[in-house]
């Protein structure tokens, strides 16, 4: 029968009671620091993640009134080609009708140029601010030039 030495000496170390010698744990200082400094990564993280969230929804909002205003330029180049009234001043300021709806949220107004001397010398175009404004109140405004039909 073995002694009871050798036996002890064959079961592994984590069988064994007591601590080695270089074998340490963390203490709770140790994992306070750890929980301290991931806490606040992660916070960053979040925090970091709202913002690129708000910005993305402004930047889309930008973009959308853009879009807008574009669509606008070329709802009122469709009406001066369709309409007879070059230039017309109308009691609302507003010589061509325009038929465009911005989305919800959106508005779309112009501001319209002088109209040229209407002789053969002159060339024949208006220039027309078009400013669109998104719900955030971000505006974008296009000038386009729109010719006598």
């Amino acid at each position: 029968m073995p002694r009871r030495e050798e036996v002890r000496a064959s079961r592994p170390s984590f069988f064994r009671r007591g601590r080695v010698r270089n074998e340490q744990g963390s203490t709770l200082v140790e994992v306070v620091i750890a929980v301290a400094i991931m806490g606040s990564a992660i916070i960053a993280l979040v925090t970091g993640t709202g913002t690129l969230f708000n910005v993305s929804a402004v930047n889309r909002q930008a973009a959308s009134a853009g879009i807008v205003a574009r669509d606008y330029a070329e709802a009122l180049s469709a009406a001066v080609s369709q309409t007879s009234a070059w230039c017309a001043t109308a009691p609302s300021g507003n010589p061509y009708s325009v038929s465009y709806t911005p989305p919800t949220g959106y508005t779309a107004t112009a501001a319209y140029g002088a109209c040229p001397t209407n002789n053969a010398a002159t060339i024949q175009i208006q220039t027309v601010t078009i400013t669109a404004t998104a719900p955030n109140g971000m505006a974008e405004t296009v000038k386009t030039i729109v010719r006598a039909p």
